[in-house]
């Protein structure tokens, strides 16, 4: 690892967390254009997006395990159903018949020109009003490019699982190219990154200590992200309306999050209309802060060895991206909460 970071801590954990609540912004408007052209469910979502990106490429079935984080189980059905609507297709290994390789349809890709043609005016506004010269937008877009080729190290030499990525260390995506990035706009690889990061970050972490469902992941992202924000904890009724999903199935996942050891309940009584809140127990704190330090380092990492005006114009673009997304950018935005799925 190298230890001559280009940035200190508090510029690379202001870094990362501009770039999901960035990403959260975005996926508002994403993941609701994506389910009003396909009708895909929490679980397909992680490979819509994936192909929504690597148009081109043919994974198989256990490399999108362990792009995903989705079980075996989940991510079976998930294909089938897109099979079946005719978004993917599968196709056998010649070297082994028992093995299929998973690639994208026409259906899919006119949704992923749709999704880029969307975001395209979003780019172009923010650009023209941004004040930056042709160069500096190109030496912004570079270390975004980079950004989204880039997943989490692992505490081995080689990381081969996603459930092995931590930080120290860089590796790189393994389908991801500078062909394939290069042409799409700064909010699709801002996207990609938060992606690839935080995923591989809570697979690892919480997955060191509990059976990690992908129910229990979507809460525990949301936690976390509440928690780094300092914002008030979730009731029930706001957990099962953020993920659309009855008190029921929610009230299940937070008592097997209770008992993992991972939350805890907190009776408010100046508001007993909402009931009982969750929040992270000491132990959810423990691991919420090594992942929040493993992210900073991640970023230390990441910057070691750019140049210091480069990261200059890349901290300005992040920060008026930022604003431009909360004020003029909204026009390009649609509305209501992000859905919180797990990506």
């Amino acid at each position: 690892m190298n230890t001559n970071s280009g940035i200190d801590k508090h510029t690379a954990k202001d870094i990362w967390q501009k770039l999901f609540l960035t990403a959260d912004i975005l996926r508002n408007t994403i993941c609701q254009m994506i389910e009003s052209d396909l009708h895909v469910n929490y679980a397909q979502l992680p490979l819509i997006l994936f192909f929504l990106v690597y148009r081109d490429a043919g994974p198989a079935m256990k490399d999108l395990l362990e792009i995903t984080g989705l079980s075996s189980g989940a991510a079976s059905q998930a294909v089938d159903s897109l099979v079946e609507a005719g978004l993917l297709k599968r196709t056998r290994s010649e070297q082994d018949l028992r093995s299929f390789s998973v690639r994208a349809t026409d259906k899919l890709l006119s949704v992923r020109t749709k999704l880029l043609r969307f975001l395209e005016p979003a780019q172009d506004a923010f650009r023209r009003n941004a004040g930056f010269t042709p160069e500096e937008l190109s030496a912004v877009h570079e270390v975004f490019v980079r950004l989204a080729g880039s997943r989490t190290g692992g505490e081995y030499a080689a990381a081969k699982r996603s459930s092995d990525l931590a930080v120290p260390g860089l590796i790189s995506n393994a389908f991801a190219n500078r062909k394939q990035l290069e042409p799409l706009p700064d909010w699709a690889l801002i996207l990609l990154f938060s992606v690839n990061l935080r995923s591989s970050m809570l697979i690892y972490y919480y997955g060191k200590h509990v059976r990690m469902t992908l129910g229990k992941l979507r809460v525990m992202y949301r936690l976390f992200f509440l928690s780094c924000r300092k914002e008030a904890d979730p009731s029930l009724k706001d957990l099962s309306t953020r993920f659309r999903t009855t008190s029921s199935l929610m009230s299940q996942t937070l008592n097997a999050l209770i008992s993992d050891g991972m939350l805890e309940r907190v009776v408010l009584p100046s508001d007993p209309a909402r009931g009982f809140r969750v929040r992270m127990s000491r132990q959810g704190l423990r691991i919420r802060r090594q992942t929040a330090a493993s992210c900073t380092e991640f970023m230390r990492n990441f910057f070691a060895e750019t140049e210091p005006k480069k990261i200059a114009l890349f901290t300005r673009a992040l920060d008026g991206m930022m604003r431009f997304l909360l004020t003029d950018g909204k026009e390009f935005l649609l509305p209501g909460e992000p859905p919180d799925m797990f990506l």
